[in-house]
């Protein structure tokens, strides 16, 4: 079932995008947009931004490497799914787990 959103389909598309690359959620973040669409997106990719800090954090820890190489795959798996279901029209998608935990970030 698609969900529709107040983004357009050219500028809020692509900083919504920019929610799930890394550190470039801060330029979404810097459009100081208060709507309901960059607010889901932001607590998302900052979400799936901190999974990817401790992971590497994990990673330089010797016996928990192992166990973290094996999780390495999954903010970027999380990413991708977020990024495809935008550009596909579902532009209000919860992540599963990730938008629990996002939605308890107040921007």
């Amino acid at each position: 079932m698609e969900q529709s959103s107040s983004a357009s389909p050219n500028g809020d598309l692509i900083y919504g995008v920019l929610c799930y690359l890394g550190i470039l959620w801060i330029v979404s973040l810097l459009m100081n947009k208060k709507n309901e669409f960059f607010r889901l997106h932001l607590g998302q990719g900052l979400v799936i931004l901190i999974l990817e800090a401790i992971l590497a954090v994990l990673n330089r820890i010797p016996l928990l490497h192992y166990i973290s190489s094996w999780l390495w795959f999954l903010p970027g798996l999380l990413s991708v799914l977020a990024i495809i279901k935008i550009l596909t029209g579902d532009t209000m998608y919860h992540v599963p787990v990730v938008f629990d935990i996002g939605k308890s970030f107040k921007f």
